[in-house]
C-alpha cells in the first residue's frame, strides 16, 4: 500500500519527546519570567502559578515524566499568570504570549531567547539543560 505512513519507531519517538522537553524548558523559561515580573510589579498573584511552575521544574529535571504530565502544569501556571496580568491596567499579557507562542513554535532558536535577560536567567533553572540525551 503505497504513501501509507511508517510506523514510528522508539527513536522516533524518544527524539519527538525530547525535543518537546526542551520546548516546554523554554516555555517554563517564558513563565517564569513572567511571574517574576508580575511580583515585581505587585500584581495580585495566586500562589498556584508558582506551585504550578515548581511542579513543571522539578518533572523537567527528573526525566521522569511526560511532556504532557508537564504540560498540565504549565497550561495551569499560564491561566494564573494571564489572569493576574490582565487584571492590571499596564498589562503586558499580549508580549508575554507571543513569547510563548514563540517558544513553543520552534520559529526561534534558543539564543533568540536567551538573549532576553529574565528568561535567560530562568532557562539557567528550569533543569533541563544538563540533560543526558545531549551525550
Amino acid at each position: 500500500m503505497s504513501g501509507a505512513a511508517e510506523p514510528e519507531t522508539l527513536e522516533t519517538r524518544t527524539r519527538h519527546e525530547v525535543e518537546a522537553l526542551r520546548a516546554f524548558a523554554l516555555r517554563w523559561s517564558v513563565l517564569a519570567a513572567w511571574r517574576s515580573e508580575l511580583l515585581l510589579d505587585k500584581a495580585p498573584l495566586s500562589g498556584d502559578a508558582g506551585i504550578s511552575l515548581e511542579r513543571a521544574r522539578v518533572k523537567l529535571a527528573s526525566g521522569c515524566f511526560s511532556a504532557c504530565d508537564i504540560g498540565c502544569d504549565l497550561a495551569a501556571a499560564e491561566a494564573v499568570l494571564m489572569a493576574a496580568d490582565t487584571s492590571r491596567p499596564e498589562s503586558q499579557a499580549e508580549s508575554w504570549l507571543e513569547l510563548l507562542g514563540q517558544a513553543m513554535s520552534n520559529t526561534y532558536a534558543l539564543e533568540h531567547f536567551l538573549q532576553i535577560p529574565a528568561i535567560q536567567f530562568q532557562y539557567q533553572n528550569c533543569g533541563i539543560s544538563g540533560c543526558a540525551c545531549d551525550r
